[in-house]
């Protein structure tokens, strides 16, 4: 994915920590310039001072993907300074868990805002201007394992946006093909990447913070450490930008997920109740 006389584009959010600066160091490896945006600033440039010599490719800004303003003016000054973006990573995005019934709404509202209206601001303000460029392009939307598993015990905040990201993707996907345009989709469905993605309160501050139940924030505690001592970012990031050069929608690195997944869908055909004791991975 080239552009003539210049370093392709690829704007990524989410990018100042996890998978993003890990995409940010593997886009840039292969030659693009990486305008990067995250609410973290000082993520932002701690992955810039990651880069060393590299620096000279990666700008960044904070950004609020949760204010569809906020994420149109962007788009406006990208597209202003490069005329085009060849690759895009709708990547932000934040975990809650819990029981269903007892998270505060607000916390609701909050992942919604951040796993999924974000990536619809995004898709709503760059795919536009995409299919104008008469260059190549691709919008890749970060969902989860858990977006195409079943819904799993104290993870329905969190599974309940990675599915409607999946789905939208799917759609987005099918929808762009109908475009003139040399533009197209994937989803990213990462499994257990070492991430800080089951801390994301440190986000938030004191009063917005839940505390769980004892049996949830065991299961909480244990499955963090787990994800903790998970694939490095950029490993996996090599990954993703592999199925990318294969031109695949769904961007799926590990696929130790199958007979789960297998499972689901056999009972969903014999409509037989959800098993509730099988473990799956978010």
């Amino acid at each position: 994915m080239s552009t003539p006389n210049s370093s392709p584009i690829c704007v990524i959010t989410g990018a100042g920590s996890g998978i993003g600066s890990g995409l940010t160091r593997e886009a840039i490896r292969r030659g693009m310039r990486v305008i990067g945006a995250d609410i973290d600033n000082e993520g932002l440039e701690r992955v810039a001072d990651s880069l060393g010599d590299q620096a000279a490719q990666f700008s960044y800004q904070t950004l609020d993907v949760t204010n569809a303003e906020a994420v149109g003016a962007f788009a406006e000054q990208v597209f202003a300074e490069h005329g085009q973006v060849n690759l895009m990573f709708n990547n932000a995005g934040v975990l809650v868990d819990g029981k269903c019934w007892e998270r505060p709404l607000a916390d609701w509202r909050w992942i919604i805002e951040v796993n999924f209206m974000g990536v619809l601001h995004g898709i709503h303000h760059f795919v536009p201007k995409m299919l104008k460029q008469n260059a190549p392009g691709r919008i890749v939307n970060t969902a989860s394992i858990g977006g195409i598993l079943g819904g799993g015990t104290f993870m329905s905040p969190y599974q309940t946006t990675k599915h409607a990201v999946a789905v939208l993707s799917e759609s987005l996907y099918k929808e762009l093909e109908q475009e003139p345009a040399d533009i197209t989709a994937s989803v990213l469905c990462p499994a257990e990447v070492a991430t800080q993605i089951w801390h994301s309160d440190r986000h938030r501050s004191d009063d917005e913070r839940f505390d769980l139940g004892a049996a949830e924030q065991q299961f909480h505690d244990a499955v963090a450490d787990n994800v903790a001592k998970g694939l490095d970012a950029d490993t996996f990031a090599t990954q993703v930008f592999a199925g990318i050069d294969a031109n695949k929608f769904w961007l799926v690195p590990d696929v130790s997920f199958a007979p789960i997944l297998r499972e689901r869908t056999e009972d969903i055909l014999a409509t037989r109740n959800p098993n509730p004791i099988t473990e799956i991975d978010f």
